[in-house]
């Protein structure tokens, strides 16, 4: 236990610190895009990276299913049984990047489909074979990190990150100001994960002493079942997912054009900022709950579900208010007014993160607990819901932005938002959904309060400050001490509320 809880210490204090350093280079990185190679050149990468997202489908969640059998070799110290899953890991991901390259060589010829006019923007056949490059190239290394993952040791990932996130977004900026090249400016940017990956590479190899040819066997019959299940509960899963986010950009460019998904593009940067933070704090104990679901019982497993859920509202609630009330003083500062959504759109956003990000921590419930298996049902009910209603409201309505933001949130609320929480807790703890019922409206109420509070102070303060930087301050401070407190207050005294002292004592005590 205290290993574990060590480990998990360490991995929500590296993630912390580097988040936080981590988080302007990707505002410095898109205000140079747009600054320098325009808003065109930003919705047309962004509409790559979502037909890229598509086609990596081909992945199918065998990582996440792989890394889920990880947990109990990692626990008992079965050094053979990892090789055997890291040689499987690693040719199933070989084939996936053959597989996404010849894919992305067939959808060249339709790319005029969703780009229209913007076809004839220079060179953007080679921009989007860079692209493809950078994608294929992911899968080459990246199932070395997921070891990482599994064994607890997130923070050695996210300090070569650091590193190299620094290095490259420096070259960026001073080949971007003395070239203004689209395509070397792109390269630089997609390749960026491809050398942190091959440095964890290596660092894996060398810490865990894989030697992949001492031993060819081959997993088990009932191993393999195992794997077969999970694999195809995580396929539903993964395709869900890309079908509710991964086609946004393409559906609007359809029905709209590149611009839109640029502006757009600029919101989601500081959702995405957002939610890699979260998913690094909340992933971050992961492990832990892996070592759970292999050497505690299922009331324990509750237990930590519970406490782990209130550490991702409060990093969730901030987030909410951040986006709502800050994202409007945050885009002016940075790219400029032009840019600002209307408040209608910036609400839809808060709301859908919201939505979608409350479920983060099941979803890491239902890779370690071996779940996937019974989220088929929920998964296709997901995409079929979100793609029909986002054609709905782009087609007929003509809504744009605002329509994609609707279907997701109407497949969210229909779904996911009620069968993700049954699974977990009919198949994994085996208990009834009244607790996290309760839970999840008390959550809802306190956010709610907290809206109607800073909405009235901000409209009072607002005709008192005019800078922007100081109006971003004060508003900041007010997110900060209304999200923090309140939650303390509704939850005082309470199992959750010392689980996350007991945490943060232990991270300053580190």
């Amino acid at each position: 236990m205290a290993s574990r809880t060590k480990l998990a210490t360490k991995n929500v204090f590296a993630t912390l610190i580097v988040s936080i350093l981590v988080f302007p280079l990707q505002f410095i990185n898109r205000y140079y895009m747009v600054h320098y190679l325009g808003i065109t050149y930003l919705g047309i990468t962004s509409l790559f990276a979502n037909i890229l997202s598509v086609l990596s489908l081909a992945d199918l969640g065998i990582g996440t299913a792989i890394v889920f059998l990880m947990y109990k070799p990692l626990a008992e110290h079965d050094q053979k049984k990892i090789t055997i899953l890291m040689r499987y890991y690693r040719a199933i991901y070989r084939t996936i990047a053959i597989v996404i390259f010849i894919l992305g060589l067939i959808i060249i010829p339709f790319l005029g489909f969703f780009l229209h006019s913007s076809i004839n923007y220079p060179n953007v056949y080679l921009l989007f074979i860079i692209y493809l490059m950078g994608t294929v190239s992911s899968y080459l290394f990246s199932y070395n990190q997921s070891l990482l993952f599994a064994d607890q040791r997130n923070h050695i990932y996210s300090w070569f990150n650091l590193v190299v996130c620094y290095i490259m977004i420096i070259l960026q900026i001073i080949t971007v100001k003395l070239f203004r090249s689209p395509l070397l400016y792109a390269t630089m940017y997609v390749f960026t994960g491809f050398i942190t990956n091959i440095l964890i590479s290596i660092y894996v190899n060398r810490h865990y002493h894989l030697n992949y040819r001492e031993s060819n066997e081959k997993l088990s019959k009932e191993e393999f079942h195992e794997l077969f299940s999970n694999v195809v509960g995580n396929m539903f899963l993964r395709i869900s997912g890309v079908v509710v986010t991964g086609t946004d950009s393409m559906l609007l460019s359809t029905f709209t054009n590149v611009i839109q998904v640029g502006y757009y593009a600029n919101y989601l940067t500081i959702t995405n900022v957002i939610q890699q933070l979260m998913t690094k704090v909340v992933g971050a104990v992961t492990g832990s709950i892996g070592n759970y679901s292999v050497n505690q019982n299922r009331k324990e497993g509750e237990k930590l579900f519970y406490n782990l859920q209130f550490l991702n509202f409060l990093l969730l609630n901030l987030a909410t208010l951040g986006i709502l009330f800050a994202s409007k003083d945050v885009i002016s500062l940075w790219l400029g007014p032009t840019y600002i959504l209307s408040t209608l759109n910036t609400f839809l956003i808060a709301f859908s993160f919201y939505l979608i990000n409350y479920q983060m921590l099941g979803w890491n419930f239902v890779a370690v607990y071996g779940l996937a298996k019974y989220m088929k049902l929920v998964s296709v009910s997901e995409m079929i819901i979100n793609f029909l209603a986002s054609i709905l409201f782009l087609k007929y309505f003509h809504l744009g932005i605002t329509g994609i933001l609707l279907g997701t949130i109407c497949s969210t609320l229909l779904t996911v938002a009620w069968q993700d929480p049954f699974v977990i807790f009919r198949h994994g703890f085996r208990t009834s959904l009244g607790k996290y019922i309760r839970q999840y409206l008390r959550f809802l109420i306190i956010l709610i309060l907290e809206i109607i509070i800073i909405d009235s102070t901000v409209r009072l303060l607002e005709k008192n400050i005019v800078n922007l930087w100081y109006h971003l301050l004060v508003v900041i401070l007010l997110i900060l001490f209304t999200g923090i407190v309140l939650p303390l207050i509704f939850y005082i005294n309470s199992d959750e509320e010392k689980f996350l002292f007991s945490l943060i004592k232990r991270i300053i005590g580190r």
